[in-house]
């Protein structure tokens, strides 16, 4: 396997004992050291705001967050090892430091966020070193920019949720393996890998695939040059991952009490194989573009022309920078993509999903994205050098321009970015309540509002927890007939995904519209609060009629995992 050098033409690797991966060289012109020291700082000075301000809003926790905090944060420290509901999971050692935050600093949202905050800037103030080590001068900003703008990145370093600590992981495997490569006898830098490499499972599930990845090219190279020593290192290396990984796999599963509907949840993140019908030939080019939609370009559904042409262009960088790669720096290219080729067949023995085809499935991905942003960097970069002159300039402030483009809309339009903000409804409900007001909980918001009831004085003498439905949704109104008679009771909802297209809620308050008086109602990002007086001189004399559709079976929309019945209030 070749690497650049600065010579015209690729040398051969060295085979002297040191074998020295050569520092990262632009060829030709690289760009004005001075520009470069200006723009790599101002990219991180933007990405450092972007993730401060998104946890400086102090964002309602959502459903995502609550359902994993329900299973760990009031139990001992014990129940962080025993099996969770509502089909959760999450690595141990994550989940002892938000736990951990919890009891120094309390329950409040910033606290529980705290851990996942230092991960992200922890990500940025690593990056720029990484990306030395992998990219050209020129190239250099380009993938701090697309980095510290990611909207995944941003996002997810102020959330109860591990993916900051997936990129965090990667930027640090992605470090150790340059340098391994460029010293693979060095027995203290061994030493360090191996412990990285047997901490970073407990803290990230994906940075297996990282290690797989990196650790299989290392291996391969050191076979092909026949190199023992260097075998004879990396082999305890391995053993120390796989003793660690298989260590934090058995809490994972032990920890997954339903596997059986993340499976179902997640299935069109598996690759068919074999594959037995015309749409499964394409699912891995189908998986691989929304790679590039989502996570690298936006959070969610957003089938504009604006993301599409983001998109497309996002894939045309990433290939333009692989194919200058796989010429001039061969060996970074494989260590940056055969955590990718992990995935993959982890997804083809649907054991983890390469994203999925459901709003944020690209979450699974994050770990990706520091590879990914190095890749299409050198795309970038790549423009000046096919084209010359005045035009090449042009063409790399254009290819920039589309790099950034995901990444600085989302910072313009969507920081902070809100979820399902119920605090500023449950502080209304408050401001207005009465005594012997109750509380009708709809399933999808249950595991927010039991994070917040206390805090509002709701407890199960006073609350309702709503029936979960989802495959039966002429259920609900018997479900809502148990209220009536009341004459203040107050219906907390929750937005979620539509089941097959039907929205319950509409449905749900047609009922209680029939069957009583709306006196008050507040709508707030993702949710909303509604107050009827359901005594029944309020009922109208006509039967309550609804269209209602026919639901398929299927076992990832049941009432299970995500919208397991509970009710934790005290």
């Amino acid at each position: 396997m070749n690497v650049a050098v600065t010579a015209p033409k690729a040398a051969a690797e060295p085979q002297a004992p040191t074998d020295r991966l050569p520092r990262s060289r632009s060829p030709g012109h690289a760009a004005p050291a001075g520009r470069a020291r200006l723009l790599i700082p101002a990219a991180l000075l933007i990405g450092v705001l972007l993730r401060l301000a998104q946890y400086a809003v102090n964002r309602s926790l959502w459903m995502d967050e609550a359902l994993l905090a329900s299973n760990f944060l009031d139990g001992p420290w014990s129940r962080l090892l025993e099996t969770f509901e509502r089909g959760q999971t999450a690595p141990l050692g994550f989940l002892a430091l938000v736990k951990g935050a919890a009891a120094l600093l309390g329950r409040a949202e910033l606290a529980l966020r705290l851990p996942t905050l230092v991960a992200g800037l922890a990500t940025l103030a690593f990056l720029p070193r990484v990306a030395r080590r992998y990219t050209t001068r020129r190239a250099l900003p380009f993938a701090v920019a697309t980095v510290a703008l990611a909207p995944y990145l941003v996002y997810y370093s102020s959330e109860v949720k591990p993916y900051a600590f997936d990129a965090l992981c990667s930027v640090a495997v992605l470090a150790l393996a340059h340098d391994a490569a460029r010293r693979p006898h060095g027995r203290r830098l061994a030493a360090a890998f191996a412990l990285a490499g047997a901490v970073a499972v407990w803290l990230s599930q994906p940075a297996v695939f990282m290690l797989a990845g990196t650790g299989t090219v290392l291996g391969a190279r050191a076979l092909r040059r026949r190199d023992l020593s260097a075998l004879r290192l990396l082999a305890p290396v391995a053993l120390a991952w796989a003793a660690s990984f298989a260590g934090s796999y058995a809490v994972a599963r032990h920890q997954l009490g339903d596997a059986a509907y993340m499976k179902a949840f997640w299935r069109t993140g598996f690759a068919p194989l074999p594959p037995r019908a015309a749409g499964d030939w394409l699912w891995l080019p189908r998986m691989l573009a929304r790679v590039f939609r989502e996570p690298m370009g936006v959070v969610g559904h957003d089938t504009s022309a604006l993301s599409a042409v983001a998109t497309a262009a996002a894939l045309l960088l990433f290939a333009a920078g692989a194919a200058w790669m796989a010429r001039h720096r061969r060996l970074r290219l494989a260590l940056l993509l055969a955590p990718a080729g992990a995935a993959l067949l982890a997804s083809a023995a649907h054991v983890y999903p390469f994203g999925a085809e459901l709003s944020t499935g690209g979450r699974v991905l994050v770990f990706l994205l520091p590879s990914l942003a190095l890749v299409m960097a050198e795309g970038v970069a790549a423009a000046p050098r096919l084209i010359p002159g005045s035009a090449g300039r042009a063409a790399l402030a254009a290819a920039a321009a589309l790099a950034l483009l995901p990444g600085g809309a989302y910072a313009a339009l969507s920081v902070p970015h809100l979820r399902a903000e119920v605090k500023p409804l449950l502080e209304y409900v408050n401001e207005q309540r009465r005594p012997g007001d109750l509380m009708y909980v709809y399933y999808n918001g249950q595991p927010v509002f039991e994070y917040y009831a206390p805090r509002y004085g709701w407890n199960r003498s006073n609350t309702v927890a709503g029936a979960c439905a989802r495959m039966e949704p002429g259920r609900y109104v018997d479900d809502l007939a148990r209220l009536r008679g009341r004459p203040r009771v107050w219906l907390l909802f929750v937005e979620g995904t539509p089941v097959q297209g039907f929205d319950e809620q509409p449905f749900m308050l047609a009922y209680l519209d029939h069957a009583g008086r709306r006196l008050d109602d507040r709508v707030s990002v993702g949710a909303a609060v509604y107050l009827y007086d359901l005594r029944e001189t309020n009922l109208r004399p006509e039967p309550f009629r609804a269209a209602l559709p026919r639901l398929r079976p299927d076992p990832a929309q049941e009432c299970r995992g995500a919208w397991q019945p509970l009710n934790q209030l005290r």
